[in-house]
């Protein structure tokens, strides 16, 4: 859910929305954004957005809802962490990730698949994940968070699926409201900060931090695929706590990568030194 800001808010959230739509020029290709305040036990405050109930394809980013149904059906006393799968349970999947370069003779706990799965992005782990959780449960959570425009239709890098029309699908909006639900729990209890620490651990800071410094955190989870570059997380500053996502998709990846480096730069400076709080 998210609430009303005040006039200043509003006004401020509009020179941002300005500023990014100047970084984005006339570049084409579907791009979606959205800045928001994070409160504790509070609703979403929207600052700034463009196109933020429009849908992409998900790539990597549907990760992150994997995850969070992996630790709810943890919490439900339905699996543990320490819970092992054979590698050999799913077929090889390409892409990104470190469990390509093994053979299929291991097997890994759930917690270290969810840990290869959000750091490194690897597809076989997380394909395992899928097996394991199904992904009518991996829906239906969705749907119990309040944010059932993340929908899960199929296995990473599964072209034939892809073939028939079969994606995963995310919002801007949506993927804020998810990570607004994670940094609500991220204190209550293991499960709670093992998501937070996951997301803090991220490898991989190619687009929204990029300009920011290896020194300065973002809890946050990337995906990629042809022609599409997404990025989304959390911002913790002194001024608060900040949900950022921007989502490109139709667009050169190496033109997107650097386009969402630049509005990430934009919108930090911004935080930090121009919004009224």
């Amino acid at each position: 859910m998210m609430k009303e800001v005040n006039m200043n808010e509003i006004i401020a959230g509009r020179n941002l929305t300005e500023e990014l739509n100047r970084v984005i020029g006339q570049r084409e290709g579907h791009i979606s954004f959205f800045v928001g305040l994070l409160n504790e036990d509070e609703e979403l405050i929207q600052i700034s957005a463009k196109g933020a109930n429009e849908e992409h394809i998900g790539a990597s980013m549907i990760k992150v809802l994997i995850m969070e149904c992996l630790f709810r059906e943890v919490e439900l006393g339905h699996l543990s962490l320490d819970d092992q799968m054979d590698m050999a349970e799913v077929p090889r999947a390409d892409g990104g990730g470190a469990l390509q370069e093994l053979s299929d003779r291991y097997y890994f706990s759930l917690l270290d698949l969810c840990r290869l799965m959000m750091t490194l992005s690897d597809n076989w782990a997380t394909n395992l994940l899928i097996h394991k959780l199904g992904v009518d449960c991996i829906n239906a959570r969705a749907n119990e968070l309040g944010v059932g425009g993340l929908k899960l239709e199929r296995s990473m890098m599964d072209v034939a699926a892809r073939a028939k029309g079969k994606d995963n699908r995310i919002t801007a909006l949506e993927m804020a409201k998810l990570y607004d639900h994670l940094f609500q729990i991220r204190e209550t209890g293991l499960l709670g900060t093992e998501m937070w620490q996951m997301l803090g651990r991220q490898q991989f800071r190619d687009k929204i931090p990029f300009f920011w410094g290896e020194e300065i955190e973002f809890h946050h989870k990337t995906g990629s695929l042809e022609n599409i570059e997404h990025d989304g997380g959390i911002y913790v500053s002194f001024q608060g706590a900040f949900v950022i996502i921007i989502l490109i998709s139709n667009m050169n990846n190496a033109q997107a990568i650097q386009l969402s480096a630049e509005m990430g730069a934009h919108i930090r400076d911004f935080i930090d030194n121009r919004l009224p709080l």
